[in-house]
């Protein structure tokens, strides 16, 4: 008799380990394999710090609420006539003659409700999506281009979210084949 309680004992501390290795593992995949580090991603993957000061040192969100984001064409009226008066602003008052480089610019900022561009990330790839560096005149050039301020749309509404918007040039011999998005 003693022999057959150990069996049943073991077998019953066996169940009991292997039920709470399956309970841990669904715990691990439930709660921690995904974790992010809040410091890199402070709200999510479009964050821009408002410490970049670089670009508009005195730059004012108008509402701290979730900004709104750009992504693509059916998204909300962000550009001050349509995308399509922006493109045709850029490619007629930019300057291709100067240039030679070939790559990729990527612009990501946030436009507040009085039209006014700041928080700007830049971002210069080649044409394998490398990181490189363009001609600084050639970047300099499209930026004041883009942040014009007759590009966006004003809103009398200062309680109107801001916009996160990205813009990519794509660029071959110093002249702007596409803009995305």
């Amino acid at each position: 008799m003693k022999k057959w309680v150990k069996i049943v004992l073991y077998s019953l501390l066996g169940i009991v380990l292997i039920l709470c290795g399956i309970v841990g593992y669904g715990y691990y995949q439930y709660e921690w394999k995904y974790d992010v580090n809040s410091e890199k991603y402070q709200h999510d993957v479009g964050y821009l710090s408002p410490k970049n000061r670089d670009f508009v040192p005195n730059f004012e969100r108008c509402s701290n609420n979730h900004l709104r984001g750009y992504y693509s064409s059916v998204g909300f009226n962000v550009f001050d006539n349509s995308k399509a008066h922006f493109r045709q602003f850029i490619q007629s008052n930019f300057n291709s003659k100067r240039y030679d480089d070939s790559g990729i610019l990527n612009l990501r900022f946030i436009i507040n409700c009085k039209g006014e561009v700041g928080d700007m990330e830049v971002n210069q790839l080649n044409k394998d999506y490398q990181i490189t560096k363009l001609n600084n005149d050639l970047v300099e050039e499209i930026i004041q281009l883009t942040v014009e301020k007759e590009n966006w749309v004003i809103s009398n509404n200062i309680s109107d979210n801001d916009k996160y918007m990205y813009l990519i040039f794509r660029l071959e011999d110093g002249k702007i084949v596409e803009i995305l998005p």
